[in-house]
């Protein structure tokens, strides 16, 4: 059984208003974000192998920072898409061409998601290996209201609400095959992979992650992962 993950970082940080820099390029403490993140992977003991979907402009300079870094489990970048799916699906395909094999797991991450840790992608192999497709989660925290028409039509009882994150955990060729039945459908709309295996009636299983998995795509979200660094490099929160 072959475990592989797919990295998506095809943004170009619209939202962190820099319209210099991707935001996987932000850097702190002189590393991409995108590099710490591929690194948690790399760390992964279970983890096979790395494919990573990046903007085809950036692919050269990110090739150079994997260089930089060591990184020896990223086996190809290939060219992101206009969407996040996009990316995804080709990372994917790609991902298949170097594993051709029945049996390998895929982990889709995002490339601005670099507080994931070793343990929840375990959780998350372990989840597909023994039950089917694995969505990390966390629970929700405040209070989920339904919108219709500019008012509100329903507040949500969050205890039973969770927040997906990620990564999300699929066999390979289960996901391939949705991606390519959406495609020949001509459906474009779904938010992420998990909602594309729910509509064509897959099951997904919940796999407990860490509330401080955030994906940065604001300034605030940025600020908020140089704060959750620093207190990690304090020793975490103390008791008064």
């Amino acid at each position: 059984m072959k475990r592989i993950a797919v990295i998506f970082a095809g943004g170009v940080g619209a939202r962190m208003k820099n319209s210099k820099t991707p935001k996987q390029f932000l850097e702190w403490n002189g590393r991409p974000i995108l590099i710490q993140t591929l690194d948690v992977f790399e760390q992964t003991e279970t983890i096979d192998g790395i494919v990573l979907a990046c903007k085809v402009e950036w692919i050269d300079y990110t090739k150079q920072l994997i260089e930089k870094a060591g990184l020896q489990k990223v086996l190809s970048i290939v060219p992101g898409g206009e969407s996040a799916l996009e990316s995804q699906y080709n990372g994917l395909v790609e991902a298949k061409r170097l594993f051709p094999e029945d049996a390998v797991t895929v982990l889709i991450h995002d490339g601005v998601r670099p507080l994931v840790d070793n343990s929840t992608i375990e959780r998350n192999i372990e989840s597909v290996e023994s039950k089917g497709s694995a969505i990390t989660v966390t629970p929700a925290i405040e209070t989920v209201m339904v919108t219709q028409n500019g008012s509100i039509k329903h507040i949500l009882n969050r205890n039973e609400c969770l927040m997906a994150k990620a990564p999300q955990s699929f066999r390979l060729d289960d996901i391939i095959s949705v991606h390519n039945r959406a495609k020949d459908e001509g459906i474009h709309d779904f938010i992420d992979s998990a909602s594309m295996m729910m509509h064509y009636g897959y099951t997904l299983y919940p796999v407990l992650g860490e509330t401080e998995n955030i994906k940065i795509t604001t300034p605030s979200d940025y600020y908020m992962f140089t704060g959750i660094i620093k207190n990690r490099e304090l020793g975490g929160l103390k008791d008064e």
